[in-house]
C-alpha cells in the first residue's frame, strides 16, 4: 500500500506539473500582480496547483509509511518521467547528457531502496 501512496504522490506531482505547463504557455504572465492573479486563477493553472495540492496531501502519508532519505529520493524519479513526457508531449530535445542524467538518477534511487 505504501509504494502505491507513493507512485500516487508521484504521478498526481508530474500531472500537477503539466498542467502548471499548459496553463502558463496560454498566460501573459509579467511581473505585476493583476497578470499574477489573473495567471493563478486560469483553468489549467489552478486545476494544477488543486493536483498538486492533492499530491503533496498524499505525500504526508508517504512519509509516514518510509524513511524521509528514501522517500525524498525517490521523488527524483518525478524528474525522469518529466523528462520522456516532455519530450513526446512538449516536444522537448531529448539529448545524450539528459539519458546520462535520467540513468544516474535511477541508479541512485535503486541504491537508496536497498
Amino acid at each position: 500500500m505504501e509504494y502505491i501512496l507513493l507512485g500516487g504522490s508521484m504521478l498526481l506531482a508530474i500531472l500537477g506539473q503539466f498542467l502548471l505547463k499548459r496553463g502558463i504557455l496560454a498566460s501573459t504572465l509579467s511581473p505585476n500582480l493583476d497578470s499574477i492573479i489573473k495567471t493563478i486563477f486560469s483553468p489549467f493553472v489552478l486545476v494544477g496547483f488543486i493536483v498538486y495540492g492533492i499530491s503533496s496531501i498524499i505525500w504526508l502519508f508517504v512519509l509516514q509509511k518510509f524513511p524521509l532519505s528514501v522517500a525524498y529520493p525517490a521523488l527524483s524519479l518525478t524528474y525522469v518521467v518529466i523528462v520522456i513526457l516532455s519530450v513526446f508531449l512538449l516536444k522537448e530535445p531529448f539529448t545524450s547528457l539528459k539519458v546520462i542524467g535520467m540513468l544516474l538518477i535511477v541508479l541512485g534511487v535503486y541504491f537508496l531502496f536497498r
